[in-house]
């Protein structure tokens, strides 16, 4: 048996992920004024924080670069909104751009609370994974703000690890190594499914989507509302009411993904078809206001996914 040379052992030691070798990279768009305390939440469990914005009001702009003063953070402010995709891209390349100094990048939306002990819950769920070394993806466990629904139900007790299918964006840990060989975000999807498409992509490469079950931040899904009949149907007690333009891009980039996976992987497809056009339609037709507008802009994105339409900005007119 070969013996493994101090290189390699050093090579293999700043693959793991560690505080310092962890970027974090926080995207935002007219972040409310709470941006500051959850940044610091943030650096105080990583090496760096990079804030990438997309094009946020001068009131914002103000606060962000008092913040970079105060902790530190690096600054990427676009002069448009780029979509979530391009701006993850940016912050990774950022961290890709120090060499070797970070082996790991943290993914966080702007109105993401991390409790204290998050960045240690992933690197002990990556520590003690059996096949860490093709992990590309460590998720967070997290509280949903308005409802206090927790996103992983573990089925043991004190579960350090969980390998899982796909994972959202905020609160996940990604190996650069790993992001070099898969590939960067699809920028062409702007926002929504972005993450989905992400770990499709990883997995069919070989890699693996491990999450800590252990609470590790909070975060708000949507713009809820309570409702005993959805609760009854769907086994949810309230109701996203997520702005127009979100239900065209959760459409259109949904649709084209179960397009591009439907050999590949037809049960996921026809899941993802029933929770899309099916499940989604119904609770914006029977519990969702603005009901109009949003079945317009879903018809839009069905048009669009249909002739492969996939501007980032589009005009609805």
């Amino acid at each position: 048996m070969s013996q493994i040379t101090d290189v390699e052992m050093e090579h293999q030691k700043r693959q793991k992920p560690a505080m310092h070798n962890i970027c974090a990279v926080v995207v935002t768009y007219h972040p409310d004024m709470d941006l500051p305390k959850r940044v610091e939440s943030i650096s105080r469990q990583v090496d760096k924080v990079v804030i990438v914005d997309n094009h946020s009001s001068p009131a914002c702009l103000d606060m962000l670069k008092k913040i970079s003063s105060d902790l530190g953070v690096h600054l990427i402010l676009n002069e448009e909104n780029l979509g979530i995709a391009t701006a993850l891209n940016q912050g990774a390349h950022y961290a890709i751009d120090f060499g070797e100094v970070y082996s790991w990048f943290l993914t966080l939306d702007q109105d993401t609370l991390l409790f204290p002990n998050m960045v240690q819950n992933l690197i002990s769920a990556y520590n003690d994974c059996p096949f860490n070394e093709q992990v590309g993806i460590i998720g967070s466990n997290y509280q949903e703000w308005t409802t206090d629904r927790i996103l992983f139900q573990s089925q043991k007790e004190n579960q350090i690890w969980a390998e899982v299918e796909n994972l959202p964006t905020s609160g996940c840990l990604t190996s650069i190594p790993i992001f070099k060989d898969v590939g960067n975000f699809r920028d062409d999807f702007f926002i929504d499914y972005v993450d989905t498409e992400y770990c499709l992509r990883l997995r069919e490469r070989g890699h693996r989507v491990i999450i800590s079950p252990r609470l590790g931040m909070k975060h708000p899904l949507g713009y809820y509302k309570p409702s005993k009949l959805y609760n009854f149907l769907f086994n949810r007690p309230m109701v996203t009411n997520y702005p127009p333009i979100r239900h065209y891009y959760w459409t259109r980039n949904g649709l084209t993904l179960i397009r591009e996976q439907l050999r590949k992987d037809m049960k996921w497809s026809l899941n993802e078809l029933y929770y899309l056009l099916i499940r989604r339609l119904v609770t914006v037709l029977l519990f969702e206001e603005n009901k109009f507008l949003k079945v317009k802009y879903i018809t839009f994105a069905v048009f669009d996914a249909c002739l492969s339409k996939r501007n980032k900005q589009r005009d609805f007119n």
